[in-house]
């Protein structure tokens, strides 16, 4: 059986383990200690004690850790939360309340809110394709429906050739595709309850007696299992940056009509490739169809297939407390998966995700190509430091861990498959869970946390940033992963 071994986590801080945050904090704390000492000396006893209680905090602070992320990491996060609720940014009214309600733009909370309309038309000349310009940003986005067939019941031959045909289709996108301007792409698939019950309404539309006993059957059948009945969408989204496309746009006339012809024709070739993998697709959003599916995430009552693309966004939003976000029909927690397995996993390892639990959620994949350069540079920095490390606790006499021999044989692996011309991808795992009331809410969390755990994951709510990872984790916006600075990746 093919079983795959995702790498540890890194915890290798600038220094030692420990970020250049907690190494300001420590080192700030000693001072203070230094200068109490030599306080106490000249009897300053009330400013010796300040400043012993100002050391023993920044000591605290630069070694705590809380909920699985180190204080100095909270410090930024609980800083813009409580910016956010001061200038009253932690709530959005859209529909009628909206700046400018019926424009092109898509009245959407957050860092969403830049998005607007790109008028796009396939080359049959009368399909229309929804593209998300975000002007500011600089990207163009779109989105693929998909669908596949049932992977966990295949048989092992079946599933390793889905996903090397996968594979081959994401190293595409990291290395042709990526070249030639894609930014980032994602891969999101939620379950939605079945409330139409659309057994029940194929029942009563094919049905030609409707006084049989085997009718009545299978009316009570269908009826029973409404509730519990799900509806599965898969979406590949993909943005482009229009900077990289720069070349090509300035040819076909430096217009908007220009960056739609140019974004469309590389569309084309994602369509094509995904199809070539095996993966049935639907065909590219239109804005109509775009907009319901924003739309259907923000209100999960409203289950309309289209929508007017200007009212894709949410009527009232806001963020409850630290940990959920409230918006229109219904309350969303968005939870990190910062950890994947560490023991070997077979091929169907997160099955259990869509099969075990009944709530809402959204499962999302947000990965970046990494530069092949810009890739075998971190790759380099990251065996260097490692063996720096490993020398200065040699000479201090101390302890390595079993954990930092993972992460250096990780490092070595990833250099080697780096070499075998396999694309290093960032990446992140989000999870979105929605419910219609706070306690439906917490149940269905906790019900999903269960799961990942039995999966190997290890997952952490994202306290004070509800607001944006509900915009990454819930809406295909391929959003979500910090953007690369310089030279580091």
């Amino acid at each position: 059986m093919t079983q795959f071994h995702f790498p540890p986590r890194s915890t290798r801080g600038s220094i030692l383990g420990f970020s250049w945050g907690q190494i300001g904090t420590a080192v700030a704390g000693v001072i203070c200690l230094v200068i109490a000492a030599n306080m106490l000396a000249v009897g300053r006893q009330g400013a010796a004690g300040g400043l012993l209680l100002a050391a023993v905090l920044l000591l605290t602070i630069g070694l705590l850790r809380i909920r699985g992320r180190r204080v100095t990491e909270w410090t930024p996060i609980v800083a813009g939360a409580l910016a956010q609720r001061v200038a009253r940014q932690d709530r959005y009214r859209g529909a009628v309340w909206a700046a400018n309600p019926g424009t092109k733009h898509l009245h959407l909370p957050g860092p969403a809110a830049g998005y607007q309309w790109l008028p796009a038309v396939a080359a049959d000349g009368l399909t229309e394709v929804g593209l998300l310009h975000h002007r500011r940003e600089g990207s163009v986005t779109a989105t693929l429906t998909c669908a596949g067939s049932n992977l966990v019941l295949a048989d092992t031959s079946v599933q390793h050739q889905r996903l090397t045909a996968w594979a081959d289709v994401a190293n595409l996108l990291g290395t042709e595709y990526a070249d030639s301007g894609l930014a980032r792409w994602s891969l999101t698939a939620r379950a939605v309850p079945d409330v139409s019950n659309r057994a029940q309404r194929y029942l009563a539309k094919q049905a030609v007696d409707t006084g049989a006993a085997a009718y009545r059957s299978l009316a009570e059948l269908t009826a029973a299992a409404g509730p519990g009945t799900q509806r599965h969408d898969v979406f590949l989204t993909v943005v482009f940056d229009v900077r990289k496309l720069s070349g090509e746009v300035a040819d076909a006339g430096g217009t908007d009509a220009a960056i739609a012809t140019v974004v469309l024709d590389k569309l084309t070739g994602v369509r094509a490739a995904v199809r070539e993998a095996g993966i049935e697709t639907g065909g590219w959003l239109t804005p109509r169809q775009y907009a319901a599916v924003l739309r259907g995430q923000f209100d999960p009552e409203d289950s309309d297939l289209e929508v007017a693309p200007h009212a894709a966004g949410p009527v009232a939003a806001e963020t409850v407390g630290w940990s959920s976000y409230r918006h229109d029909s219904g309350f969303s927690q968005t939870l990190w998966v910062y950890e994947m397995p560490r023991q070997p996993v077979p091929m169907t390892w997160m099955t259990p995700l869509f099969t075990r639990t009944v709530g809402r959620r959204t499962v999302t994949v947000v990965a970046e190509p990494v530069p092949a350069q810009l890739a075998q540079l971190a790759t380099r920095r990251d065996k260097v430091a490692r063996a720096g490390d490993e020398v200065t606790k040699r000479r201090m006499r101390l302890v390595r861990t079993a954990r930092e021999d993972e992460e250096a044989r990780a490092v070595e692996q990833i250099d080697r498959e780096q070499a075998a011309g396999h694309v290093r991808y960032r990446y992140a795992v989000l999870v979105t869970v929605t419910a219609d009331s706070p306690e439906q809410l917490r149940y269905d969390v906790r019900a999903v946390r269960r799961v990942l755990g039995r999966c190997g994951c290890q997952a952490v709510v994202l306290y004070g940033e509800q607001d944006q990872a509900f915009v990454a984790g819930a809406l295909p916006l391929a959003r979500g992963l910090k953007p690369m600075r310089g030279w580091f990746a």
